[in-house]
């Protein structure tokens, strides 16, 4: 029997006396009665000037709470955000023209723009018309890592994306990460590829299960990635392991992960978000946390 409770904007937690041993089979999960709808999300980052999200979307930038409650396009114009990072204080993004977006940033494609008011004014810095890059991610050390979808070459940028070279790499990827040991985790068909070299050389995740979406938190202390299952799984800097922590609904639009372990996710139910105290930790004596998510 599944329980359910909607609110207004509030976080939604189920207890259930008596169903204890039920516990570590039912983890959080996404699902279209009770996520809030959005435009189609393409990525996902921690707002670097605040506690929030930032969802880059077929609509522009729009702003997220710490609590995953949705809120305004932050974008001062619309574009469609194929790729977002985060890194040195600014966002990086990816994508296509929009309603508004100035002439000099090139059609069809983007190329690399870059915000340092935290998504609302942007600037192209790279590529204008050119390319369109679908996974960017950032290391601790401010590098930013690359891949187009015009090309299997894995691009690097060390000047905060104004110029690019590539890392000596090909490989289709459907997500990059990178955690705090510097590691470069990336999605492929294959199975996880893990880099010490900043994406020059890598090896095989040996019994890492096969996630895509990857996204680091903002301290590249875990990372985060969903695998064909709709099953969540998260990882910690160095760690060997995944531990499984839920499960989204339906196929992955983007996911990303906040420093305390928090979970902002946009499948086809909407955007969720699970909140680090619902990830199968803090279950009372007696009872069974069923889900906690976020309601519109």
């Amino acid at each position: 029997m599944r329980f359910e409770r909607r609110t207004a904007g509030v976080l939604a937690v189920v207890i259930v006396p008596g169903l204890a041993g039920c516990a570590a089979s039912v983890p959080p999960s996404t699902g279209k009665e009770h996520a809030a709808p959005s435009s189609h999300v393409h990525a996902i980052v921690a707002d670097p000037s605040g506690d929030g999200f930032l969802l880059g979307t077929h609509d522009g930038i729009f702003a997220a709470s710490a609590e995953g409650v949705l809120g305004a396009r932050v974008s001062r114009f619309a574009f469609d955000a194929m790729g977002l990072a985060a890194t040195d204080g600014a966002l990086l993004a990816s994508g296509h023209p929009g309603s508004g977006t100035p002439a000099e940033f090139g059609a069809p494609n983007l190329g690399v723009i870059r915000s340092t008011d935290g998504g609302t004014e942007w600037e192209s810095v790279a590529y204008p018309g050119e390319k369109d890059f679908h996974a960017l991610a950032s290391t601790p050390d401010g590098v930013v890592l690359g891949m187009t979808s015009d090309s299997i070459e894995l691009l690097i940028s060390r000047d905060n994306g104004s110029t690019w070279s590539a890392t000596g790499t090909s490989m289709m990827t459907a997500g990059i990460a990178v955690d705090a040991t510097g590691r470069v985790i990336a999605a492929t068909q294959e199975g996880l590829q893990v880099s010490t070299n900043d994406g020059a050389t890598f090896a095989p995740w040996v019994d890492a299960p096969v996630v895509y979406g990857l996204s680091a938190s903002p301290d590249h202390q875990r990372v985060v990635g969903v695998d064909a299952k709709e099953r969540i799984w998260v990882t910690s800097a160095g760690a060997e392991s995944w531990t499984e922590v839920g499960s989204v609904h339906g196929s992955l639009q983007a996911i990303t992960i906040a420093n305390d372990g928090g979970i902002l996710v946009a499948d086809d139910s909407g955007t969720t978000f699970l909140p680090a105290a619902g990830l199968r930790i803090g279950i009372p004596k007696g009872g069974t946390l069923l889900y906690t998510r976020i309601t519109p």
